[in-house]
């Protein structure tokens, strides 16, 4: 019973010291995370290290990948540039399983010390430091939680039905590898179950060859696991959890092969981790470094043909293709001119959808008006762009560009922000204008919705490079309708016998009205200064 607890506690100490390194880490990078991984990717150096450095902060593989992917389908970081990243940050997290061939209990309980001094006499600078002191704890309680394994486990060698079952398997290589995978799919880390196949080979539990099977089948686990949490992700949003799943297969299936060419007598991996380190635990630490680095360097020169094979296994919807930009991308930042240039064009493709969306309140629909896609698969698409032009706009500030260019693109950073708040205020009122109604509220819903797709046509006009003639009228045709809007409010509700659900519908659709209209005529000013 002893023997249990010990095992029991020891592992729930080790899932909860990982879970607070890591909980710890991110906390203390943040935004940070997400920041790195959008710049991290002007050269195959930069990315190699920004990938280190993500993959030991989270001590996830997963967690990066996840974090690119919302990158990734906002439009924020191509697939080029995060291909190198996501690959480099399966070595960075190497440092926890080398860490955790250290003996470090006397460390531990220097740690816990600091941790619990600096908690209680609250001198965390305001808490600015506890995500420090979070990840620290964590720490600490990863490597109790392996000396309680040890401690706990070493009596298992002198029991006889352990010996029966080591005896029994003898040098047997497959089962090894068959748990790492299934273990690491249950626990989704690699590194997790390499580090406790470390502690059981120290113990004399494992061989090192078994270990290494371990290793070989925790890697394959975990590219299996990250393919299954992306279960709910379709199109281009799955192809980087494809890309680990890849990266994981291709590298078991090369050490694999490396490890039978090594029992032929050919000296290869497992005769280099012999020349780095002595020790069992070391050379287990070290041959998982290699592995990531290895495979890593060995699909560095694939990138062109593993994103062809990515848009095989997972070509991007339709509706993705809507929320992509068509005009920006990063080598026009070298030429702040034709960037401002580009983002011209980019946010006048933004108002040319916006007609798009009153398609489904139209009656008769207009016969130009192509097929539409859902509103909210419109809506989605548009702010997608808008982020990604967003930021294509703040990379552009970045780098301290000249008064002029400050100056116009500061005015274009105003006209997206409206375009989004036109957008959203075009949407609330599609979707409230498509409810149901009774006749003299539905006519008035009608009647608006067919004036604002003329003022959103306009407006489509004037940003494709209509003259100063059609500039004018459309700043006559948004001139303020507060009063008008009452005036059609009251007469409506005093002339016509309506529900509380109808009046509730005219109150709204008329405010949204008058909102876009506000909105539209705040565009129309700025882009007569965007035109000057």
């Amino acid at each position: 019973m002893d023997l249990f607890a010990s095992l029991f506690g020891g592992l729930g100490l080790f899932f909860l010291g990982i879970k607070g390194v890591g909980n710890g880490l991110q906390a203390m990078a943040g935004p940070r995370l997400r920041g790195a991984m959008r710049r991290a990717t002007r050269g195959p150096v930069s990315a190699a290290g920004t990938g280190l450095l993500l993959g030991a902060l989270t001590q996830s593989s997963n967690a990066v990948t996840f974090i690119a992917t919302s990158l990734y389908t906002a439009g924020l970081l191509p697939l080029a540039r995060a291909l190198p990243a996501l690959a480099w940050a399966n070595a960075g997290t190497a440092g926890l399983v080398l860490l955790a061939t250290i003996d470090l209990r006397l460390a531990v309980l220097w740690l816990f010390g600091l941790v619990g001094f600096a908690s209680y006499f609250g001198i965390d600078h305001g808490g600015r430091l506890r995500p420090l002191l979070g990840a620290l704890a964590g720490l600490g309680l990863l490597f109790l939680g392996l000396a309680t394994i040890k401690a706990g486990a070493a009596p298992l060698r002198d029991l006889a039905l352990v010996r029966e079952l080591l005896a029994f398997s003898g040098s047997a290589l497959t089962p090894s590898f068959l748990v790492g995978v299934v273990v690491t799919i249950v626990a989704q880390s690699s590194s997790t179950v390499s580090i406790l196949a470390i502690t059981l080979a120290g113990l004399g539990l494992l061989g090192f060859e078994q270990t290494v099977m371990v290793v070989y089948g925790a890697s394959l686990g975990s590219g299996l696991s990250v393919l299954l949490l992306s279960g709910n992700l379709s199109g281009s949003a799955r192809q980087l959890a494809w890309f680990q799943t890849l990266f994981k297969v291709i590298g078991t299936l090369l050490f694999l092969g490396l490890f039978v060419l090594e029992q032929h007598g050919i000296p290869l991996v497992l005769w280099l981790t012999g020349q780095l380190a002595e020790r069992l635990p070391e050379r287990i630490g070290w041959l998982f470094l290699i592995f990531q680095v290895v495979t890593a360097l060995a699909l560095a020169p694939l990138g062109r043909p593993m994103r062809a094979l990515l848009e095989r296994l997972s070509p991007a919807t339709p509706a993705e293709a809507l929320g992509r930009p068509r005009f920006l991308y990063d080598q026009a930042l070298d030429d702040p001119p034709s960037a401002l240039d580009l983002v011209e064009r980019e946010q006048a493709g933004l108002a040319a959808r916006l007609p798009g969306l009153l398609a489904p309140v139209l009656s008769p629909v207009p016969e130009a008006s192509p097929a539409m896609p859902p509103v909210a698969t419109q809506l989605a698409a548009a702010a997608s762009v808008e982020q990604a032009t967003k930021a294509f706009l703040a990379e552009l500030l970045a780098r301290d560009p000249d008064r002029g260019t400050l100056d116009r693109a500061v005015l274009l950073e105003n006209r997206n922000e409206l375009l989004a708040a036109l957008r959203e205020t075009i949407g609330d009122f599609a979707i409230a204008a498509a409810g149901p109604s009774q006749a003299p509220v539905a006519s008035r819903v009608l009647q608006l919705s067919e004036a604002l797709h003329l003022l959103l046509l306009q407006l489509e006009e004037v940003g494709s490079g209509g003259d100063s003639d059609d500039l004018a009228m459309l700043r006559e045709l948004s001139a303020d309708r507060s009063e008008m809007m009452d005036q059609l409010r009251r007469r409506v509700s005093t002339t016509e016998a309506l529900t509380p659900e109808d009046q509730s519908l005219l109150f709204r659709v008329t405010t949204l009205f008058e909102r876009a209209v506000w909105l539209i005529r705040r565009q129309t000013l700025l882009l007569g200064e965007v035109t000057v």
